[in-house]
């Protein structure tokens, strides 16, 4: 009976009883088994608990939601003028609406400044296929203490009704000390 010793030079009882089997029956007897290649630690597969398959899940669903919230923020951040947000002055206190607001169509359009400053023109955009801007400066209330200039639309003035759909205002206005130097402020909002 020919024996093959592993590569620690020993023999193991199954390779004896291998040999015994191969060599009754008339077969020639198997060959020698080499052992398998050694594998890493990241190599070897162990079997899933509840717990790991838990946190696998886990770790998969906050890259999901992660990629996800990727997409909607640049989908938000687009470059579209009519998002809503008013362009940033120091100037300006507050909007009429607010950007990003939904009013009606008879909703006054106008814009508060600080006090060192005052308005020299307020445009309304309609809604796209409602036609062009109107300057409705000329038709401005003044509102002296709080500084308040605001623009109702109604029967007889510039825009009867504010248009369907998203409408924006372009207040340009002036530091009372330096009446040259104009700035401005662009909000949109959406008429129902």
């Amino acid at each position: 009976m020919t024996v093959y010793p592993h590569s620690n030079g020993q023999t193991s009882q199954q390779d004896i009883r291998e040999q015994a089997a191969g060599q009754g029956s008339g077969q020639t007897p198997p060959s020698r088994k080499t052992p398998p290649a050694q594998k890493t630690p990241f190599a070897q597969k162990t079997p899933l608990t509840r717990s790991s398959l838990r946190i696998r899940v886990s770790i998969a669903a906050l890259i999901l939601f992660g990629i996800a919230g990727l997409v909607v923020a640049v989908l938000v951040s687009g470059e579209d003028d009519t998002d809503g947000t008013a362009t940033p002055s120091p100037a300006v206190d507050r909007v009429i609406p607010a950007a990003g607001d939904e009013v009606l169509q008879q909703q006054q359009v106008g814009v508060v400044l600080d006090p060192r400053y005052r308005l020299s023109s307020l445009v309304i955009y309609p809604s796209s296929g409602a036609g062009g801007a109107v300057d409705v400066t000329g038709e401005v209330v003044h509102v002296e203490g709080l500084n308040r200039f605001e623009f109702n639309p109604g029967a007889g003035r510039l825009v009867e009704a504010l248009s369907p759909d998203i409408n924006c205002a372009v207040a340009t206005f002036v530091l009372i000390a330096r009446p040259e130097e104009a700035d401005t402020v662009r909000w949109c909002f959406t008429v129902s």
